[in-house]
């Protein structure tokens, strides 16, 4: 049970796919490793399905910029995957706002996104928001992008994907080498390690012993709801604050609730991932993360709080219903606390053996992975 790949790939979310299907086409050997049994289960699927074009980021123009070098690069890589037919609204809260209406159109026109200033009373209570911007921004539905890349996946020959596999030990043998072992009993012998795995970053690098991300992980829901036949091809994003947006999640039919203060039900400042109900599951754990989504100590809904905010700013002709939760885990540099920013993080921690991590909170920002893949 032993095998030797070019690359192993930790990590099947949208980033390890991605760079699975890069090193493929390109004739490498690749194990595709994940400890769940399908691939994009977890932080790749649950969130805002926000195919970012800067606008989220009016205090960090660096990822705004970033967002938006990559957004028609995305679109059309996987149109078949990108809902655009809906409007795209940003608006500035009266109160408790980081960012002003002003300052947020300046923000636009600098990064050279299109922001067009509409009356608020379409959409909001009178006297809650200060400013209303339709943008150019869209949703992707990952599911699709999961089965699009699944299927490119089988026919790369050179490709494996190993589904519901952890990992036991990382060692360096003829020091140029990991030797690798799993608790399937397969051993794997390879010259290059791509950490992909997000919340479970630091977790895969203990077995390593490289040093750690100085990360903030948060236990998150976003709640899936249907809307009001008037506000079905709309999306909106409160901001920059303790506010909310409800947006279409990807080509499903039903939005996504999220809120600054609500979607996160738990924080974890530890070197790994540690919550409350940690307690309750002992596999899920400090050396291994299990899925939130399937897990039945999963946190109770926080739909009441999150509708009344959204209520709060809507007006009342726009409904919103529960239909259903996803969970999953969120992991922020600690860095990013100061000004909100998202960069994608790409550290080279071995050069022989090849070990590389790779850190985004960001769906299209996939391309910057090239650099050190190509």
């Amino acid at each position: 049970m032993k095998k030797q790949f070019d690359w192993v790939i930790f990590g099947a979310g949208i980033y390890g796919m991605y760079a699975a299907k890069l090193l493929g086409m390109r004739g490498m050997s690749v194990a595709l490793v994940d400890i769940d049994n399908e691939p994009l289960q977890r932080a790749s699927f649950i969130n805002q399905a926000r195919v970012h074009n800067g606008y989220h980021y009016p205090r960090s123009v660096s990822t705004a910029e970033k967002s938006a070098n990559y957004y028609k690069r995305f679109n059309e890589e996987f149109e078949y995957a990108v809902h655009k037919k809906f409007t795209k609204v940003y608006a500035i809260s009266m109160n408790d706002s980081l960012t002003n209406a002003e300052q947020f159109k300046k923000f636009c026109d600098f990064v050279d996104i299109p922001a067009e200033e509409v009356n608020t009373s379409r959409y909001f209570h009178p006297g809650m928001v200060e400013a209303a911007f339709e943008t150019d921004e869209y949703t992707y539905d990952a599911s699709k992008i999961r089965q699009a890349l699944s299927n490119d996946l089988s026919t790369l020959l050179h490709v494996q994907t190993l589904f519901g596999t952890e990992i036991v030990s990382a060692e360096i043998v003829d020091e140029a080498k990991f030797l690798l072992r799993f608790q399937t009993g397969l051993i794997i012998e390879t010259g290059h390690v791509l950490n992909a795995t997000y919340a479970s970053i630091n977790q895969l690098l203990q077995f390593f012993n490289y040093d750690l991300f100085q990360t903030k992980y948060e236990l998150c829901e976003v709640i899936l709801t249907k809307v009001s036949a008037n506000f079905a091809n709309m999306g909106i994003t409160i901001m920059d604050g303790p506010f909310f947006s409800l947006m279409p999640f990807g080509f499903t039919g039903t939005h996504s609730l999220t809120s600054v203060s609500d979607t996160p039900h738990e924080a974890s400042t530890a070197a790994y991932p540690k919550f409350t109900c940690h307690s309750l599951r002992p596999d899920c754990n400090e050396q291994y993360l299990r899925n939130c989504n399937s897990c039945e100590f999963r946190p109770q809904s926080a739909w009441n709080r999150m509708s009344q905010l959204a209520k709060k700013y809507l007006n009342p002709d726009i409904t919103i219903q529960y239909e259903s939760s996803l969970f999953a885990v969120k992991t922020i540099l600690n860095t990013a606390e100061i000004d909100d920013s998202r960069p994608t993080m790409i550290n080279i921690a071995s050069r022989k053996p090849t070990f590389i991590s790779v850190f985004s909170g960001k769906f299209n920002t996939i391309y910057d992975m090239e650099e050190v893949l190509l």
